[in-house]
Parts: C-alpha cells; sequence; structure tokens
C-alpha cells in the first residue's frame, strides 16, 4: 500500500507556540508557552514557573529558542539526535518519514526542506521511524 505525505510547506516556527522542555529544577515535563511579547515556562510535575520576553530566536536544535532548555522529546537515531517541540512536530516528523511517496520539497524555508539528509534517507526510514515510536510513548 502507498502512503503519501502531501506536502505543506509548513515551517519549523508554526510548531513553536507550545514546547515541551526539560524542567530545570525537577527534570520532569515542562511546557514552554508564547503568547505576546513574553514567554512562560511552567511544570505541572514541580510547579516550577519562569517567565521571559521573546526575543532573538535560534531555531532548529534539540533545546527550545527562549530559555535555552533542552527538549523533552528528543532521543539518539542514526549517529544523531532526533527531536521535537511537541506532540503535533513529532506527528508531522512521522508523517513525513513513512510516507513512501513525497511530493517534491516545498520552499527553502519548510520544514521538509530543512529536515537533515540522515533523516529523509530510505534505508534509515525504519530506524528513524523507530525512533519516533519511542518518543511517541513518552509521557
Amino acid at each position: 500500500m502507498t502512503n503519501r505525505f502531501s506536502l505543506e510547506s509548513r515551517e519549523l516556527e508554526t510548531f513553536m507556540g507550545q514546547m515541551f522542555v526539560i524542567c530545570p529544577r525537577c527534570g520532569g515535563r515542562a511546557d514552554v508557552i508564547e503568547k505576546a511579547n513574553e514567554v512562560r515556562l511552567s511544570c505541572l510535575k514541580c510547579g516550577h514557573l519562569q517567565s521571559n520576553q521573546t526575543g532573538t530566536k535560534y531555531i532548529g536544535g534539540a533545546f527550545d529558542v527562549h530559555f535555552g532548555l533542552p527538549l523533552y522529546l528528543q532521543t539518539s537515531c542514526c549517529g544523531h539526535v532526533l527531536w521535537a517541540y511537541n506532540r503535533e512536530h513529532l506527528d508531522y516528523l512521522k508523517r513525513y518519514i513513512e510516507a513512501t511517496i513525497r511530493t517534491s520539497e516545498g520552499a527553502n524555508r519548510s520544514i521538509e526542506s530543512r529536515l537533515p539528509e540522515w533523516m529523509k534517507r530510505k534505508q534509515n526510514r525504519d530506524e528513524v521511524s523507530r525512533a519516533i515510536a519511542k518518543l511517541e510513548q513518552i509521557r
């Protein structure tokens, strides 16, 4: 059966409204949410709260762009780190990776065009899919 991915040409920034990070206090999952000109970090496990003004964002690594904290959803894969900002981002990656037919890549700023080559390689598809499944199990 053919699994087709319909190109959405989304930019990575569209997944940054809520990011899951490792709480700097307890090591559990904390949420980083950006609203207007403020960013808030909150941990439901220990109650840690932190806020910050929005500013320059360095996008594209296994850390959140506001506090520089490690992302909660990350794992080793193919000698690299596979990461996602949140469940929506992870689901998007899953649909892209598992597709046997992918339409041409979109604009240069699209998430598809900026995925690392190791993630896009057919020979890595199974390992990347297993890593995504592992991240899906994290609560």
